[in-house]
């Protein structure tokens, strides 16, 4: 994994220090080695932090070029299929390196952008066609590796995180819709970020830039349509073939590899069958698990069953409210954008208690949105039926009714979503379950003037892009999860907290053949009932004991009332311009309303130096 950054500046004039201070900014992502490239026109410039994985000799440093010197590539990620992508390119091809970089190159020579569809892996990258005078970038297919750009000035820049291209304009001017967003979203949603000038290159897509003009276009789509398989024994045996490939094929490395077991069904399945490739060349397998001081928020009972299964060296690492308060004092620096995903805190601990160890791990993250397991899938299954009561009432009628209840009516109240719920169309109802907050609670947050600019504002804009209403009920909310919340929420958070401690995580279960063959099966196939990963289960019954793949799912959730009760989300008030003066309090006031508005006032004060309207 890597760090990766650049500048495209039509009339030249680049200076070396100006790619290098982007570029050293990500040190963290990168610490083995750096490299930079500017074209002799000094029109391009391109910087490269390495995490040596794969070939680690000389022969892999970036930017890397072809054999003539009028391509460069600046790369992040791995691509799985390499070798045979390599032995498709070496008749006509001359290979310096074993490294996957040198394949993209070579790749791209031979197939133009059509060899994105070629590869199967995790990706963002940056490859300069002197020869065409344009800038490819890319970024793999489910969005497990970031990139963002933009055009400030004269300058077009890209990097990995924000804080590169931030370090190079330290003043720019804000986008207050996206900060809106956050508050529905819990994060920023695709393609904005806090910055006007500034995006994040959606999932699956590549940008062109030619002569100062930029094209945006999609490279993959997820079909969810049943294909040939009907039988429950045909789809287990084609999720076991292609899964275990997926988990065989992240397993190449040379450097140390562990993997990370929370005791879900999902790392535990990935644990599993690792261990069976692992263990047959001998040697200690590694795996990491984080705890918390409260029993009800620990797996780590569970993951010790699994590692005692597979003979594991297992390492465990448990997380108190002080420890919790000093990481949760490291988001805003790590995120660079407010990031209200408070299980940040536990990823980042077991990263670094499984940097001290390895250098990669395999993790099982997706498992949740690939095979349903989320419990606010029945949720909303469960509510589906007649229209709202809130279409009845009208807008001005429904609102009023919401800030009554809100404004009367304890957080902690069980029945708070349950009444809500028949005031709420389908997306309301599913931001809420995620711990959103609606419109209405907003108004309590936010300045008045701000309130009045975001009135007629469509607050679920991001879901309604990918609402579609003729899937059946749980793939609609599966592809929902994939499109928004896996990439701007878990990839996000994994990304940034492995990467702040320089270890690479790979997620098997988010190999895009395993992703496009679950949803080309029938729901009454992989969820008959909608019974929560109902075929992962089946699959991984010879691997794994009975207590894990029965026991309910928990999340990597953290002890957040007790700790916020502890004084972690403290804020000084202040200020701000966007919030109210002082933070929300009392027993009326959501515990996400109290989380995301201290988040956004720890951004304010350490990343924004203006506002923008």
């Amino acid at each position: 994994m890597c760090g990766i950054a650049g500048i495209v500046r039509a009339d030249g004039g680049i200076e070396e220090e100006e790619i290098v201070a982007m570029r050293d900014t990500l040190s963290h992502r990168g610490p083995d080695d750096a490299g930079c490239h500017l074209t002799p026109d000094r029109r391009v410039a391109l910087g490269h932090r390495r995490l040596s994985i794969i070939d680690l000799s000389s022969l892999g440093h970036q930017p890397m070029s072809n054999e003539t010197g009028t391509i460069w590539i600046v790369y992040n990620g791995e691509v799985y299929n390499f070798p045979a992508l390599r032995a498709q390119l070496a008749p006509t091809h001359r290979f310096r390196s074993r490294s996957d970089t040198e394949v993209l190159l070579h790749a791209y020579e031979e197939w133009g952008i059509d060899f994105l569809e070629r590869l199967r892996g995790m990706f963002a990258f940056a490859l300069w066609d002197g020869r065409q005078r344009r800038l490819l970038l890319a970024r793999d297919r489910l969005g497990i590796k970031p990139l963002y750009y933009g055009q400030i000035g004269d300058d077009f820049l890209f990097a990995s995180e924000l804080k590169a291209i931030t370090r190079r304009f330290p003043s720019l001017p804000l986008d207050e819709s996206a900060l809106y967003d956050f508050l529905t979203y819990l994060y920023i949603p695709t393609p904005k970020t806090p910055y006007r000038d500034v995006r994040k290159l959606p999932a699956g897509h590549y940008l062109l830039w030619e002569e100062g003009k930029t094209t945006l276009a999609p490279y993959w789509e997820l079909t969810c349509r049943p294909g040939g398989i009907t039988r429950e024994e045909e789809a287990v045996e084609g999720l076991e073939h292609l899964l275990d490939e997926a988990v065989h094929l992240r397993l190449v490395s040379d450097v140390p590899l562990g993997l990370l077991l929370s005791g879900g069904v999902d790392s535990s399945g990935v644990t599993a069958l690792a261990c069976r490739h692992l263990q047959e060349k001998g040697g200690k397998v590694h795996t990491f698990s984080v705890g918390f001081d409260e029993a009800a928020f620990t797996e780590t009972p569970y993951a010790r069953i699994v590692a005692e299964r597979y003979g594991t060296e297992h390492v465990e690492q448990h997380v108190d409210l002080a420890l919790g308060r000093q990481i949760y004092a490291r988001l805003h620096a790590m995120y660079d954008e407010p990031f209200g995903d408070t299980s940040a805190i536990p990823t980042f601990l077991v990263s670094e208690v499984a940097r001290r160890h390895v250098t990669v791990v395999l993790s099982g993250d997706g498992g949740d949105e690939v095979f349903g397991g989320y419990t606010r899938y029945g949720e909303m299954l469960e509510a589906s039926g007649p229209l709202p009561v809130g279409r009845l009432l009208g807008p001005a009628g429904r609102s009023r009714i919401i800030r009554g209840f809100l404004g009367h009516y304890p957080a902690r109240w069980r029945g708070r979503y349950r009444f809500l719920r028949a005031l709420l169309d389908p997306l309301e109802a599913y931001c809420m379950l995620m711990g959103g907050i609606l419109k209405e609670e907003k108004a309590f947050l936010l300045r008045p003037e701000v309130v009045r600019r975001f009135r007629d504002y469509d607050d679920y804009w991001f879901f309604r892009q990918h609402w579609i209403e003729d899937l059946d009920p749980l793939t609609r909310l599966q592809y929902l999860d994939l499109k928004t919340y896996l990439p701007d929420d878990i990839l996000t958070k994994v990304d940034r907290a492995s990467m702040a401690v320089s270890l690479e995580v790979r997620v098997p279960i988010l190999d895009h053949e395993v992703v496009e063959f679950v949803f080309s099966l029938p729901v009454a196939v992989r969820n008959p009932g909608n019974r929560p990963k109902y075929l992962l289960k089946r699959m991984l019954a010879p691997f794994l004991p009975e207590r894990i793949l029965a026991r309910r799912k928990q999340g990597f959730a953290i002890p957040l009332s007790r700790w916020a009760a502890g004084g972690m989300l403290e804020t000084s008030g202040g200020e701000i311009p966007f919030l109210q003066p002082q933070p929300p309090k009392g027993a009326n006031r959501s515990e996400f309303a109290i989380l995301l508005d201290a988040l956004l006032r720890g951004w304010f004060a350490e990343h924004a130096p203006s506002s923008g309207g």
